[in-house]
């Protein structure tokens, strides 16, 4: 059977839209999410991805550095809060 073409090309299908990719400084906010007690699951559901993802950030399989970064932005708060 031969369907239409929509406007993008498809034919109609519907698609699982694809998880978030995270950047290095979404890597930082995984941590920092991690650090105040949130659970993997829900930080992905924060993050618009799926777990694996945010495991391989926590595990540091992926953005290598993203844990020292999210430390020295939590100590830079903290500086600024004691002022």
């Amino acid at each position: 059977m031969i369907t239409a073409l929509n406007a993008s090309g498809t034919a109609g299908l519907s698609t699982t839209p694809q998880p978030a990719v995270l950047s290095y400084a979404d890597a930082a906010t995984v941590w920092l999410l991690s650090w105040t007690g949130n659970d993997e699951t829900v930080i992905a559901a924060k993050m618009g991805t799926n777990i694996g993802r945010v495991a391989d950030i926590l595990a540091e399989n992926t953005y290598v550095g993203s844990r020292d970064n999210a430390a020295r932005m939590r100590n830079a708060r903290a500086a600024m809060l004691q002022r």
